[in-house]
């Protein structure tokens, strides 16, 4: 039996029990029938895993984090954006991370799906609980859960010695960031886009991840994590640094010089660092190598 013959003939019998022709529900009804479903109907916990060997990642960061895991090559399929490594340049694409196409997600013939937040697999969940295939969510909210996360995945794929050895560097890299941490606490802005300026607010992995280099985020305690803010936001409240968004071939330097000219100190100071926001933004391995070169940056500009 194919696995869209049993999707449509649970969903059948869900809806229309001791009744039902499975034969008659035509494929784009079924696809938005289950989209429709309360996902009460299904159980969301994940079935065991003894050794995951085909397996699809819904965000980015999973991606990475498979790869440090040692399991890179048993990925079948991820998202739009994914982009690192580059060996995952051939894979199938399943959505943009946001939504999910079931019928791609389902061909690829997965044994576990990592996924990042419930909101955005919940159209999906449903399909996959029917199925058996596990659906696991994987979204670290602190620096310390990376590490944790690649254990995790060595254990899910039976590849425990390699993400141990990768997650215990990790670790020591970490204490290394905070052994060496200035005494002096400095204010940082994390630009996430210039304009309009939208910068990071209460997120739990950014406020944490500063706190390896003794910095604090100037807009920590926004209600929102990603707020918006005016230049006359930042003029009132003058930062140390300012972290902005650098890209190979995508000088910074008209950046910088905006900044300076409108009054913000950490511009005119040449206080402005350039990080790479797929590094720094994303909750995976890199997050690590951002770090380093941000408290070296901030070392060497107190």
């Amino acid at each position: 039996m194919s696995m869209a013959t049993r999707i449509r003939d649970r969903l059948c019998s869900l809806i229309w029990p001791g009744r039902c022709k499975p034969h008659f529900i035509h494929r784009r009804l079924l696809l938005l029938a289950l989209g429709l479903l309360p996902t009460g109907v299904w159980a969301q916990a994940p079935a065991p895993v003894a050794s995951a060997q085909r397996i699809v990642s819904l965000a980015p960061h999973i991606t990475e984090l498979v790869f440090a895991a040692g399991a890179g090559s048993r990925l079948v399929g991820t998202v739009q954006s994914s982009d690192y490594p580059s060996e995952i340049s051939s894979l199938p694409r399943v959505g943009d991370g946001l939504h999910v196409d079931p019928e791609t997600l389902i061909s690829l013939k997965p044994d576990l799906v990592l996924g990042w937040q419930a909101g955005a697999t919940q159209a999906v969940a449903p399909i996959l609980k029917t199925l058996d295939i596990p659906l696991i969510h994987i979204n670290p909210e602190s620096v310390q859960e990376i590490p944790d996360a690649i254990e995790k995945i060595g254990k899910l794929t039976q590849n425990s010695a390699t993400a141990s050895a990768v997650a215990a560097s990790m670790r020591q890299r970490l204490q290394n960031l905070k052994q060496l941490a200035p005494r002096k606490p400095v204010s940082v802005v994390l630009e996430i886009n210039a304009t309009p300026f939208y910068v990071v607010g209460n997120d739990p992995l950014l406020n944490d991840a500063l706190q390896y280099c003794n910095a604090n985020n100037h807009f920590g305690n926004a209600p929102q994590a990603a707020p918006l803010i005016g230049l006359e936001n930042l003029l009132a409240n003058q930062p140390d640094f300012i972290v902005v968004r650098y890209e190979p071939g995508q000088p910074m330097q008209e950046r910088i010089a905006f900044l300076a000219g409108k009054g913000i100190k950490a511009a005119r100071q040449a206080k402005v660092i350039g990080i790479d926001p797929d590094l720094l933004f994303r909750p995976g391995p890199r997050l690590v190598d951002a770090l380093e070169q941000l408290c070296a940056q901030l070392e060497g500009k107190r």
